[in-house]
């Protein structure tokens, strides 16, 4: 063990380690991406039905409340979803506010975007931006009756979170809203923990805040936000918890395995020295998942206003 946590050390202090070798995966292209996931043919198929999966598991642990801010959308009204992906959400909440309310979705990444021919974004009212949420364009100033952002807890690093909060409170019109959806943390045993401890290796390497959720209360206000509300939740990953852990199991453990050119591009981090290696221990993982009566995993929601003055 103080041989694996010297290694752990070495690697997150910024000494190169020899990448392993294995099948690489193609990464975000847009510039100075470090999102860890991949994002290349083959796993935009796959991400796409995660992300519905992903969405459907969400929905349900939050009781089917998509806007979760006391706020009234109108039909001239601006909404913007960052890091949209496939726009499950926004696609989702076009149900729930009216019918000429302009939804918006942002990501560096358009190749999930729903195509123009699809019926659902040929209705006029439904556009898709390529960008970054850290460079809103200029024009975008007090536009927005309401900002969601979900899981970017694995690519904005420190600066970026401050500088895509200072976006949001720019293009929020006074009196709007922004949430954020972020995992903190999942357990199950040993090899869950281990894992974690990788991950978290990762997002020291790459200056992620692994932390995100717990920090951004007070970022929120830094950035001048105020009424800022959290929501926790609790979703069951084991045995007891019926289709909801099943899913929740099957979209992270697809998440996890996406992790995998990053990790060993670095060398493991002293945790895995093969390809082998890290599918072994993530195949471990998803077994404890399965076997642990109460494994879980903690969501946590974020939201917050722009003061009307």
């Amino acid at each position: 063990m103080a041989q694996q946590d010297a290694l752990t050390l070495q690697n997150t202090t910024g000494t190169a380690a020899a990448p392993i070798q294995h099948k690489e995966r193609r990464y975000q292209s847009y510039p100075g991406s470090n999102y860890v996931l991949p994002s290349d043919d083959a796993e935009r198929h796959r991400r796409s039905r995660r992300l519905a999966l992903q969405h459907k598991l969400l929905t349900q642990v939050l009781e089917s409340r998509l806007i979760l801010p006391d706020v009234t959308i109108s039909p001239e009204d601006h909404i913007l979803d960052s890091g949209t992906g496939s726009g499950t959400w926004l696609l989702d909440v076009m149900n729930v506010v009216p019918g000429t309310t302009v939804l918006h979705g942002l990501d560096i990444e358009p190749g999930l975007f729903p195509q123009e021919d699809n019926a659902v974004v040929s209705r006029g009212n439904v556009q898709f931006h390529v960008g970054s949420i850290t460079a809103l364009p200029g024009d975008w100033n007090n536009k927005f009756k309401l900002i969601n952002q979900r899981l970017l807890i694995g690519a904005l690093r420190k600066a970026e979170w401050e500088r895509a909060l200072s976006e949001m409170f720019r293009v929020v019109v006074p009196g709007g809203w922004v949430q954020f959806g972020e995992i903190v943390g999942y357990k199950a045993g040993p090899d869950t923990a281990r894992f974690s401890a990788l991950a978290k290796a990762v997002g020291v390497a790459k200056d992620l805040l692994a932390d995100c959720a717990a920090r951004l209360p007070d970022m929120l206000r830094q950035a001048g936000f105020s009424q800022v509300s959290v929501e926790e939740k609790q979703i069951p990953m084991g045995s007891r918890g019926g289709q909801l852990a099943v899913d929740a199991r099957n979209n992270w453990i697809a998440s996890f395995r996406g992790m995998k050119t990053p990790i060993l591009k670095a060398g493991g981090f002293g945790y895995v020295s093969s390809e082998a290696d890290f599918d072994a221990m993530v195949d471990r993982m998803e077994k404890e998942m399965q076997d642990s009566a109460d494994a879980e995993m903690k969501y946590t929601v974020v939201y917050a206003q722009k003061p009307l003055v």
